[in-house]
Formats: C-alpha cells, structure tokens, sequence
C-alpha cells in the first residue's frame, strides 16, 4: 500500500512523501544539490542513489537547483526525476530495483562513498588515445574515481578514465538496510551500480548529458532475464508556472539521423523518446528533451566480443494518475518487470498530460562475477524537434567515439574487420565455413576449426548503410564509416576532439574590483582525439544583471545572454588581437608572478628548483612558516622554469569596472587557432564560459585597527526601498526566502557581533562577521530573528568588535516598502 499510496501522488508532492518516508525510519539522504552538471547547456542535478533530477518543489534543499534545466540559467524545467530500473528473475519470480519512484538504491554509510567531481586533464585521469596507464604499473583505468584504493597499491584514484569536460563518479546497491526498510515488500537483486555522468563544454557538445551505468551481481544467485531501463517523470516548463508539468505531449523516433558537428555531417543510428510542451507556454518553453539510448553490452570473461544490444526492446508512456490497467505507471515489481521485459514502442501522445516514460533494454543473462551489464544513455535537449535529433545525433556520436590500435598489434583490425571469431565445436563442424567480410563482394569461406581464430568486418551492413545516406556529401569517403582499419580494432567510446579544456581558476573579490587567477592546463593538454596541442588564446567573460531565475543558483551559473566578452590575450602569430599573452599584466599581458609579497621569494623558489633537479619524481617536503598552498604553488613554477612534467605557470586578470554588492560571474576559456595550409590563419573553435565559471561580490574593505573610524560604517542601500536593492534583488528560494539584502560596509578587521534594533529598542536580528581576512561587507536578507520580512521604519544597528582595539560603533538607516 505504501507504494500504490506514493505513485498516486502528484510530481510535486512525491519529494515530500520520499522525505517523510525516510527521516520516519531515522536516516536521512542528503542531497543539498552540490553536484550539478554546469559545464554546458543542459544542467542536470545528479545524486547518488539512483536518480538524476531535483524533484523542484519538494522539501529538500536540492529542489532549488536545476532537474534537467536547459537553456541554462533559464529557470525551464523538463525533468522531475529520473531513476535506473534493473529488473531480472530470481528462481523465476521477477523483481525490479529502482531509483525511482521507489528509491531502493544507496550508497554505504561510509563517507566515503560520495560523488566525486573529475575536470579534464586532471590529474590520474588520462584515457585514450593519450597513454592511460598513469601510475606506469602495467594497468589501464584500474582504479576508478571513488575514493578508495581499488587495485591496493597504497594510492587513491591515481589510474582512472576522465571523460568529458565535467565528470561525475559514484556508486550503489540496492540492499542497503535503508531500503529493505523503506520498501519491505522489495526483494532486492544483491546488485552495485558504478554510475558516471559525462558533459563537454564547447557549444557544439554542450546540450546533453551522458550516463554510463555498470551493474554488477553482487549476490550468490544467478539473475536470469535481466533488463536494464531508465523511468523519468518528464516535466516541461517555466518553474514559475503553476502546474506546468499537465500541458506535456511525448514522442519517440528511431532512425539515421545527420550530426552536424564542425563544418561536416556525419550519420549515426538513434532511438530516443522525448518531451515537449504542447503549447510553448507563451514562447518560453521551445525546447524539447529526451533520454537517447546509446548502447548496452556485457563482456563476458573468455568471449573475445561483448554480448551487445544496439537499440531498446520497449519504449513506455504512463498517463497522469490513470490505474495501470488503463495507462498509467506500474506500482510493483510483476507490473514493471512487465513492462520492462515487453516489446512495445508506444507515441506519440495525442492528448496533453503528466507523462512518465520508460525505455529499457534486455535481456541478459546475468549480470556474471566479473561480466557487470553496462548501459549508456544521453539526456539530450533541443530547440523544436528538428534541434533536438540533431543534438541526439552528436551525442550518439561523441558515444560512438573512435577506432584506436589498443593491443598494438598491426594484424588486427585491419581491412575492415574488427571483430575476433573464436573457433568452436559449431564452426568446426559447419561445412560452408565463415565468410571474414559479406560486404566486400569476394566469395570468401573460412573454414575454422576449434581454438583458431579470425578477424572479420561483422558491422559491414552498418557501414554500408551509413555510407549510402545521404547526409555526407563532399570530401567524405567510404573509409570514414569503416571500423578495424590500419590495425584499430578497439572503439573508444565517449570521444571527441574539443577545444583546450578550461584552466583551473580563481576568484578574489577586492573593493571594486575582482581579481581572476589561473594556471596553464589549456596550454599542455592535448586534444582528446588527435592528441594535438591547439592552443591559442585566453578569453576572459563576464555576467552581469543575474536575478536568480526560479530554479538556479550561484553554483548553476547565469542564462547565456548574460554573458560578455571583456579581454582577450594569445600567442603572437599573426592571428587576431595578436596581444602577447605572456607579457605581465602590468606591461598589457596577463602574466602573473605569484606570491611576490614573500620577502625570500626567490632564495625559496631557487631551493625547490635544486631539489627537484636531484630528485624530478619526488615531492619537495613543505619548509616551517610556509604554508601547504604556497609549497605546492613553489613546486608548481619550479617544475616549470625545469621543464619538468607537473609544471605551471600563472595569469592574471584584474576588472576595476565592478560595483561591491553586485553579483558577477567569471569565466577564462581557451580557443584554438583556425589552421590554412597548416598554419594558424584565424580564430577557431572556443570553449563555453559554462565550462568554469566562478560567482563572484566585490566588497569593502574591513577597516584596520590603526585607521578605524566608526563614521565609515554604514549601511546601503539607504534608505533600503524595493527600487534602491532592484540591482541585486534575487528571487527567493528555500535557503533565502527574502532574497532581498542590504550590505554594512566598512566594518573592523576581526570578528564582530552586528545587532539591529527598532528605534523603540526591540532587538531584530543578531549577525556574526568574521573580518580577520580582510572582508569588510556582511549582508542581511531583512528577515527578522523570528523569520519575518521587516516592515517599514528606522533601524538602529550596533557593531561590536571581539577586538578590543576597536570601539563599539552605532549607525541607523531606514526600511521603505
């Protein structure tokens, strides 16, 4: 009854009855929405129990952040939820572990077992065709990012696979206590899900998400008849509007579709099922949105090629809160296996609802020990239905990666043909033999006996197919659709060539002015695909105005009209602005020389330099009154005036034209040049600002002890009225349900108390600063300590300082609404 009680509830109400269910047995998940996938134009949240979304309106922090938000920034919504559906046979009698709507998937109570944040060239992560073994001990990705020392060599994720711009790791079971307790009449599978999400940044890629999900048996029984799906609560529309979710129609659409990628078109085979709102809602909602399935597969230990599924066995639509007889969505474990193992490919819709869709894929026998089922899939968003299959179209191509020469073997994966055949007691006996490529018009019959092995083109009616479509033209060739040629018999997927990958960057907010930090990762990392260094230029963006729209936050970043282009620097060659990038900034570059105000800077640069020349693999050990920062920033420079692997070197970029109290976004991106005749004639491609953004407020200064003057703390705006704040006026959320502010300015260099009285004497809020770092603005959102919005009148506010250097000050200001 529980769960037929959880499914007839609306969307918005599910959040509540899942939050309800699980503080009731005394644990409580939390997920505060920290791991948002910002790097592109999609911004999906994602957890680590089973789901992806935010379930917007509910009670948990996350709700505030974006489900499946696109464009970002926007505050449209096209998502509630969606869960991982694992359904196999036990002693045949079938169950299904879900992410969602019944939440049966966690992690352990170990801390550890979190969701771990992966950039590209970071550290560990290297990944073909770059060499990937990064520890040098013979193994390749051995050791996954999940903070634990897989392969028990003593170190943590030092060997894994970076994919993307923005990567996300973690990992669950479905027969955690908590679940077995929350959903009792479950039988759980006894099985643990590596999930990671992946997202570029280049505008080319960046309107989708790709989900890779391993799922092992963890268990003593055999599961037989396994599906692997995805449910989604499928939403779309502005957060803002009431009941959006009802006015939705759904679709699907399998085919060859072209994936106009970089000035060509190249086809790949898609299925997906979508969403989109049937009336626009006035011009605001005119994307659609979906869940592309890629591919599952499982290798199995001993078979030289993976057991492969290419598209899914059945695409389901449920109806708003119809029983399952009539349409509406499964509620146990009989009714979604039935639904998972049947073959049905249901829409369009004709009539405008709440949706909830399942795609799913199978059968397996498994999960074996060592054989995990793994599914790939895309969330993918698009303008109007033709924008978004051509978006589905580049996923499947990202997917789809590229061919690579992985055994180092000529012999292999040559002519053609990338598919190994071991000989067994069936083609021993077979009297015709095996022909190694039906495609090639050559009447040719391998005769293979028992343990022999061969090569053979077994996709060649896929290339032949993708070759006779017509949405290549040009100088494309029949070669550029064949797989297993010049001794590549591996495909690598989730690969594409991109852009210099964004540096790692800091903010520090001055008194009006922003100071922008990064080291030089665009300039070393090569392109994922051709492994070619292409870096040409820095450019430095900035987003001004930002209210926060329903639905995002400072971590989600601003809408892409906010942004703006204010300075650029490359290298000089020829190609525009042509402004030394390595100059100082105080000679028009944006060279900076960190930690100049050290006073034995350059004796202690000069020592990490002479320790590392003895010793270029070891760590230089930290010297006393220095900090652990300031080592690994001395280490960093020192490498690299060697030219040592590990090296930096760092920029700067200072922006005086700010105003304290407003919020500004930043973002540094690398582009590359754009080549004629092999040398660099124009800009070429550049990265999103999405792809490293930092929020940002400029502030006051707190006022040293030998110069404080208490006349210099104020308040402002003053008087605070709603015209006065309207630069800075957020849209409320769970965490600020004001989102309005005023700022007191100015205030001692320690740590303060700031009381705030009517002038009647009735105490009103008390806030704490701390401005020992130099910070002398603290906010105040004009919500009372009893939770209410202050009402108009004058205000009387004390600063008392825990410093005993600096008096107590007093100041008034006046509220106006």
């Amino acid at each position: 009854m529980l769960a037929a009680c959880a499914t007839a509830l609306p969307a918005q109400e599910r959040g509540e009855d899942l939050k309800s269910k699980l503080d009731a047995i005394g644990r409580t998940i939390v997920l505060d929405g920290s791991s948002v996938t910002t790097a592109g134009n999609l911004q999906m949240n994602v957890t680590n129990f089973g789901f992806l979304g935010s379930l917007p309106r509910s009670a948990y922090e996350m709700a505030d952040v974006p489900s499946a938000q696109w464009p970002a920034g926007s505050g449209v919504e096209y998502l509630y939820a969606a869960g991982l559906w694992v359904g196999a046979q036990l002693d045949g009698i079938p169950s299904v572990s879900t992410g969602y709507p019944e939440t049966e998937f966690y992690p352990s109570t170990d801390s550890i077992d979190r969701i771990y944040r992966a950039t590209a060239g970071m550290e560990g992560g290297r990944t073909y065709p770059e060499a990937p073994d990064d520890d040098g001990d013979g193994l390749v990705n051995e050791d996954w990012l999940n903070g634990r020392d897989d392969d028990g060599d003593g170190l943590i994720d030092e060997d894994f696979e970076e994919i993307g711009t923005l990567m996300y790791s973690c990992w669950y079971v479905d027969d955690e206590a908590v679940a077995q307790k929350a959903w009792p009449e479950h039988t759980p599978l006894h099985v643990k899900v590596r999930q990671e999400t992946y997202q570029w940044s280049e505008s080319a890629y960046n309107n989708f998400v790709g989900v890779h999900y391993e799922i092992s048996n963890q268990g003593t029984r055999f599961l037989e008849s396994t599906y692997i799906g995805i449910y989604a609560d499928l939403d779309a529309g502005p957060r803002n509007f009431p009941n959006y979710y009802r006015d939705d129609q759904i679709g699907s659409w399998a085919g060859i579709r072209c994936a106009p990628i970089n000035g060509i078109e190249m086809p790949e085979r898609i299925s997906t099922v979508y969403i989109y709102d049937a009336d626009g809602d006035e011009g605001r909602t005119p994307g659609y949105f979906g869940i592309v399935f890629l591919g599952a597969r499982m290798n199995i230990k001993g078979m030289p090629n993976p057991i492969t599924i290419d598209s899914p066995n059945a695409i389901r639509i449920f109806a708003g809160l119809l029983p399952f007889e009539d349409g509406g969505e499964p509620i146990n474990d009989y009714q979604r296996y039935t639904v998972m193992s049947g073959y049905a490919m249901q829409g369009p819709t004709v009539t405008q609802n709440d949706y909830k869709i399942l795609i799913s894929a199978g059968p397996f026998s498994g999960p074996l020990p060592g054989a995990p089922i793994q599914l790939d899939i895309a969330f993918v968003a698009g303008e109007g239905l033709d924008g978004f299959l051509d978006n589905a179209a580049i996923a499947k191509l990202v997917y789809s990666g590229f061919w690579h020469d992985k055994d180092k073997n000529p012999v292999t994966g040559v002519l053609g043909r990338e598919t190994l055949i071991i000989g067994d007691e069936s083609t021993a006996a077979d009297r015709l033999g095996i022909d190694p490529d039906p495609c090639d018009d050559v009447d040719e019959h391998v005769k293979l006996q028992k343990g022999d092995s061969l090569w053979t083109n077994a996709d060649c009616t896929e290339e032949v197919t993708l070759w006779d479509y017509s949405c290549y033209k040009g100088n494309m060739k029949f070669a550029n659709f064949r797989t297993g040629v010049n001794g590549r018999e591996a495909q690598i997927n989730w690969v594409a060539s991109a852009v210099p990958p964004p540096p790692s960057m800091r903010a520090v907010a001055g008194d009006g002015e922003v100071s922008l930090i990064w080291d030089n990762l665009s300039e070393i990392t090569p392109d994922p695909a051709t492994m070619l260094i292409d870096f040409e230029g820095y450019q430095v963006w900035r987003a001004d105005d930002w209210h926060r729209p329903r639905g995002t936050t400072t971590a989600s970043g601003p809408s892409n009209e906010l942004w703006h282009l204010i300075d650029s620097r490359d290298l000089v060659n020829g190609v525009d602005p042509d402004v030394d990038l390595e100059k100082p900034w105080s000679a028009g570059g944006f060279l900076y020389e960190p930690l100049q105000r050290m006073k034995n800077r350059a004796s202690m640069l000069k020592a990490f330099e002479e320790i590392l020349t003895y010793d270029p693999l070891g760590k230089v050990p930290c010297p006393p009154g220095i900090t652990e920062a300031e080592c690994d920033t001395f280490e960093a420079i020192a490498r690299w005036n060697l030219g040592f692997e590990g090296g930096r070197r760092y920029y700067t970029y200072v922006d005086q034209s700010v105003k304290n109290g407003l919020p500004y976004f930043y973002s540094v991106v690398a582009y590359e040049p754009l080549y004629s005749n092999g040398k660099p004639k124009g800009i070429g491609r550049a990265d999103s600002p999405y792809s490293n953004f930092i929020y940002v407020e400029p502030r006051s200064d707190a006022q040293e002890a030998e110069r404080f003057d208490e006349s210099d703390i104020y308040v402002v705006p003053n008087p605070a009225t709603r015209e006065s704040m309207a630069a800075w006026i957020l849209e409320p959320n769970n965490a600020d349900p004001s989102g309005e502010k005023v700022e007191f300015r100015n205030l001692p260099k320690c740590a303060n108390t700031v009381r705030i009285f009517t002038v009647a004497g009735d105490l009103v809020q008390t806030l704490r600063h701390r401005g020992g770092s130099g910070n002398g603005t603290l906010a105040w959102n004009l919500v009372s300590r009893n939770g209410q919005t202050i009402t108009s009148g004058i205000y009387i506010f004390c600063v008392d300082p825990d410093d005993g250097r600096f008096p107590r000050a007093v100041g008034k200001f006046v509220v106006i609404r």
